[in-house]
């Protein structure tokens, strides 16, 4: 029996979804004319960590269905080098999950001096990074306890698609809350199935995590939460950029994981795999697409054909993993010390 705060903050997530939508109900409205009518040129990313991850997957949907530029910024141009930038046409989206990186706030603050419309995504009504923005969403998923982030993660994944949905009316990103919470349930059964899997992994030292287009996000996500908990290397790159050099440290003792939740990209994970193979690695893909299980040595196959739909059903399963093998590796995915008190400028 897995007791630990991760597991439990993992659970509810799903239970706080439906807080969260309501709760942000009128604020992505407000938000979403604030855009329309500031129309901004570029749009620029500000995070760090877990939130630095949730980022990637906003810029691919900002870039895919707005059709804006998009950059993640460097905080330390706003922070170390205290440079004034020209934000002034720019829309700058914070997301910090803690809402106290100081330096994720400074770039807020330069932002709004510069003219910037600023918007923040946190769990911290009271932060100073929700505070120094203009307008926030807030994932009202209660407080966070666990050291490794879950709740926090998916709800911000979730306030993302709504946004550019929102923004956009692409269908692609609608999400009908029931259907999502119902997908959330699906995923959490294949607890036992990761429990079985994980065993695979428990005195491995070396992981590759791969993705590519949105679901990369998750592939970076992946590969942290597994550092974080289970404290043994793991490098995540995207499929395309593996080729380049990466790929020649792949042998048979050189385990990858695979997340191939897109229709686009979905082919060329289907390559990889198989250029994997031949250099003896064992590869795990979780998919939704069922000719990828037929090919790698492992599977999480996610029984759902929309893509938005699995890829959440994914953030529940990474988590899990993660949290699964640390508990299996004897790790305590709740705390650690090293990274306690550190804080980034």
């Amino acid at each position: 029996m897995n007791n630990t705060k991760m597991y439990k903050e993992i659970v509810e997530t799903i239970e706080r979804i439906p807080e969260c939508s309501k709760y942000n109900q009128q604020p992505l409205e407000e938000i979403v004319k604030a855009i329309k009518e500031f129309n901004p040129q570029n749009i620029v990313i500000v995070a760090r960590g877990t939130s630095l991850h949730s980022a990637m997957f906003a810029k691919y949907l900002l870039e895919i269905y707005y059709k804006k530029p998009v950059s993640l910024a460097a905080k330390s141009v706003f922070t170390v080098y205290d440079t004034d930038m020209d934000l002034s046409k720019s829309l700058v989206i914070a997301i910090s999950q803690s809402g106290k990186a100081k330096d994720i706030t400074k770039a807020v603050e330069k932002a709004n001096q510069s003219g910037a419309l600023t918007i923040g995504i946190t769990n911290e009504l009271e932060s100073i990074t929700h505070k120094a923005c203009k307008y926030n969403l807030y994932c009202n998923v209660n407080k966070a306890v666990a050291y490794a982030a879950s709740k926090t993660f998916t709800s911000t994944m979730y306030l993302i698609t709504k946004l550019v949905y929102l923004l956009t009316k692409n269908p692609k990103l609608e999400l009908n809350d029931d259907k999502l919470i119902n997908n959330l349930e699906i995923a959490m059964k294949h607890h036992d199935e990761i429990k079985n899997l994980v065993q695979s992994y428990k005195d491995i030292e070396d992981l590759f995590v791969l993705g590519r287009g949105i679901p990369y996000a998750l592939a970076m996500e992946c590969g942290l939460k597994i550092k974080e908990t289970s404290h043994f290397h793991v490098s995540t790159y995207p499929a395309s950029e593996f080729y380049h050099g990466p790929i020649v440290m792949i042998n048979e003792k050189t385990p990858v994981i695979c997340f191939a939740l897109d229709k686009i990209t979905n082919p060329d994970i289907k390559l990889m795999i198989e250029n994997l193979k031949k250099l003896n690695s064992d590869v795990l893909v979780i998919t939704n697409d069922k000719d990828l299980t037929e090919i790698a040595n492992k599977n999480i196959y996610i029984d759902e054909s929309n893509d938005m739909y699995a890829l959440f059903q994914a953030i529940i399963i990474l988590q899990l993993f993660a949290c699964e093998l640390s508990v299996l590796r004897g790790e305590d995915p709740d705390f650690v010390k090293v990274l306690e008190h550190i804080d980034t400028y």
